[in-house]
């Protein structure tokens, strides 16, 4: 990908709320309330040769629950107990994300394990056969990094087998918007000084305006 701009990073972006706060409905409900969006974050873990930054997820408006959270977050304002769980979500995949991209042997394993499993996702979708498959890559590939995601919810849905496997899944997403994000110039700084032209990103892209 060449484009290296405020938009690219601002879907980047998009996409790593749009997974923790999916991540965060599946902990706390047992189900998500948009499966479109949740369909949309696993396809791009198979996007390997997107166009450019939006291909990665078909379309904008597939990222309309992840826009609207940054803008949410961006925005300011009183915080609520679910905010700061997609903020320590959002920062637990960055810091994630610096140890894997450090590693080439685990990035290779991760790429290789994901371009085996297309053929599976191409022919059934994220059935519940790829969602154990991806939750097992997460386990021996991502789990294993010093760094780790602490998941907070209802215990009763995180021992739940097929739920805990659209978590690690999802998460797994959320580690590929965040490679991602830092694939199309996004850092820590940019996140600091930027956050004005985020929100003004955030808002023309999320209403369909063109990058």
């Amino acid at each position: 990908m060449a484009k290296h701009t405020l938009e690219d990073q601002t879907i980047a972006l998009a996409a790593i709320l749009q997974s923790a706060r999916l991540v965060h409905q599946l902990a706390y409900h047992g189900e998500v309330e948009n499966t479109a969006a949740m369909q949309t974050m696993l396809g791009s873990l198979f996007a390997f040769n997107p166009k450019d930054t939006a291909d990665t997820y078909g379309q904008l408006l597939n990222l309309h629950l992840g826009f609207e959270t940054l803008m949410k977050l961006l925005a300011g304002g009183q915080r609520t107990p679910n905010d700061a769980e997609w903020i320590r979500y959002g920062v637990s995949l960055v810091n994630i994300t610096q140890a894997f991209m450090a590693d080439d042997r685990r990035s290779q394993q991760v790429f290789n394990r994901l371009n085996t499993l297309k053929t599976s996702f191409d022919t059934h979708g994220a059935d519940e056969a790829l969602m154990t498959d991806l939750d097992q890559l997460y386990r021996e590939a991502i789990s294993t990094l010093p760094t780790r995601m602490v998941i907070n919810g209802e215990q009763r849905f995180l021992e739940t087998p097929r739920i805990a496997h659209q978590i690690r899944a999802l998460l797994l997403a959320g580690l590929r918007a965040t490679v991602l994000w830092r694939q199309v110039g996004g850092n820590r700084w940019s996140l600091l000084f930027k956050r004005g032209q985020y929100l003004k990103a955030a808002k023309r892209l999320s209403i369909g305006h063109e990058v």
